[in-house]
């Protein structure tokens, strides 16, 4: 998993509660006459925001004491979706059977084929398969099945605090498939008797809310106003034992007045009158907790089928911990600040160099990519430093970093001050020819910045030295080694004269 900011991680999971959101309003509108129409649209939104561009649904099937998996609907982003027949088995393969076996104990498969298992990374080579996110389905405590979120062309990573949301668009899916196959059973079987009939499309209309799949507390309005349903989530919110509960004292958790002025009733009303009408609305609200306390939260107002007419779905995101992250946040980069940055220079400092190249090196070593090293020193800085005094010193090495950081411009470039007036510069594949033209430059600009310095005798401008060095990363490479060589020719330029770069292969 990579070591995403708090930022990322809120961002993630925000653009993913915003999209269940939305799949859940699309999920709740089908029928039997646009169920393919509805999953098409809900699987799209789904894998935009999830950063897939497959969706599979697998279930298993037993037969004489051994088991099997039938792809019962599949999408893609190129060929759009495609509905296949339930007997389409799925060939078998250790990997699959593997999998199996952690599914069935309720964990998730997260794999990118970068960090795989080397007995898995052939399968998903075959598969075309750079990413992949595996749920578990359960139904009456059963191994049902399992949704397959899948990327072939990017490593798409997910935040393992966003995995119980790609769980609940797993349930969605799933419930939209179950749903679909009982009401085509009920026209199947139209000469079961009214009650079971009744019966059943209540139960499918009261699951089309899918309250309980949502990691937000949801509620439930009809026209006038009244909550008929709410999930576990609200319940443990607000700390009440019942929906009973909660619907008989849903008014005591919210104050008489909004921050706005408006009482809650009235506006909550009128929110819901506007969502009948429009079929969303979103505002702020404050809710109070059971210790008293006030809740600041985002409240999404959804129009949805529910029997013979529509209610209206209450989404209540709790925006207290966003806050905190956002707190966080910011103590966060300023933390980064100090342990990844020189305060002299503003570039980044040993430690952060150290780590990023051992990580570099390691990376290319997979794709036996290029490296280029420079190590660079101010010429004479000593005798700088007693002739102007240390204050001056300090603004020679600030415009020193400066104009080399000018130069190493592309994403993954960047210049570290090594230690006192030596600086670094690292050079993600970059060949020889590119990293002597950058040498030449930063040689160029740094005399053409004309910073005084007097030198044996005669008044000069400041000079730096070079050691540059590229080679081809292999597996028995280190980090160490691109140090060491670029060192070595950074004394090379130093014992010819200085204001020169010194190239050698690693």
């Amino acid at each position: 998993m990579p070591n995403n900011t708090s930022s990322t991680i809120s961002e993630q999971r925000d653009a993913l509660l915003d999209a269940l959101t939305r799949v859940l309003a699309v999920f709740c509108s089908h029928s039997e006459d646009t169920f393919d129409e509805v999953m098409e649209v809900g699987l799209r939104i789904i894998a935009d925001a999830a950063s897939c561009n497959h969706i599979f649904i697998d279930r298993k099937v037993e037969s004489d004491g051994s088991y099997s998996q039938t792809r019962v609907y599949q999408w893609d982003n190129v060929n759009g979706v495609a509905a296949v027949d339930n007997d389409t088995f799925l060939p078998k393969d250790p990997t699959i059977d593997k999998w199996v076996v952690t599914l069935e104990q309720g964990e998730c498969i997260y794999r990118l084929i970068s960090g795989a298992p080397e007995d898995e990374k052939p399968y998903l080579d075959a598969q075309n398969t750079k990413s992949i996110i595996i749920v578990p389905i359960f139904t009456h405590g059963e191994y049902w099945g399992n949704i397959v979120f899948k990327n072939t062309e990017n490593d798409c990573y997910v935040e393992e605090d966003c995995i119980d949301i790609m769980q609940a668009f797993a349930r969605l899916c799933v419930n939209s498939v179950m749903r679909n196959e009982m009401m085509l059973e009920i026209v199947r079987h139209s000469e079961l008797n009214e009650k079971i009939a009744k019966d059943a499309a209540e139960a499918e209309a009261r699951t089309r809310i899918m309250l309980d799949a949502i990691p937000l507390s949801c509620h439930l309005f009809t026209r006038d106003y009244r909550i008929v349903d709410c999930n576990n989530t609200a319940l443990e919110l607000f700390g009440f034992k019942s929906k009973r509960d909660y619907i008989e004292k849903f008014l005591e958790c919210s104050p008489e007045y909004q921050p706005d002025g408006t009482s809650s009733i009235e506006k909550g009303r009128t929110s819901v009158d506007v969502a009948f009408e429009k079929g969303r609305c979103a505002f702020d609200w404050i809710h109070i907790l059971p210790d008293g306390s006030l809740m600041p939260a985002e409240v999404t107002f959804v129009r949805v089928a529910y029997k013979d007419d529509f209610a209206v779905v209450a989404f209540v995101k709790d925006l207290r911990q966003i806050k905190t992250m956002e707190n966080n946040i910011i103590r966060l980069e300023t933390e980064r600040e100090k342990i990844y940055f020189d305060p002299l220079t503003g570039i980044h400092n040993r430690r952060f160099f150290d780590e990023s190249l051992s990580r570099i090196v390691n990376t290319l070593s997979r794709s036996n990519g290029t490296l280029s090293l420079m190590m660079i020193d101010i010429d004479a800085f000593k005798n700088y430093n007693d002739v102007y005094g240390h204050s001056a010193g300090d603004d020679c090495l600030k415009i020193v970093a400066e104009t080399i950081s000018m130069h190493a411009s592309r994403v993954d470039d960047f210049v570290a001050r090594y230690g006192g007036d030596e600086f670094a510069v690292v050079l993600p594949n970059t060949q020889e020819d590119g990293a002597r033209g950058i040498a030449e430059k930063i040689i160029s600009s740094v005399q053409s910045c004309e910073i005084p310095q007097e030198r044996d005798g005669f008044r000069q401008a400041v000079t730096v030295s070079i050691g540059v060095t590229t080679g081809k990363v292999k597996s028995v490479h280190r980090a160490d080694d691109f140090i060491l060589r670029a060192d070595e020719l950074l004394y090379k330029s130093k014992q010819s004269g200085r204001n020169r770069y010194t190239y050698g292969d690693l």
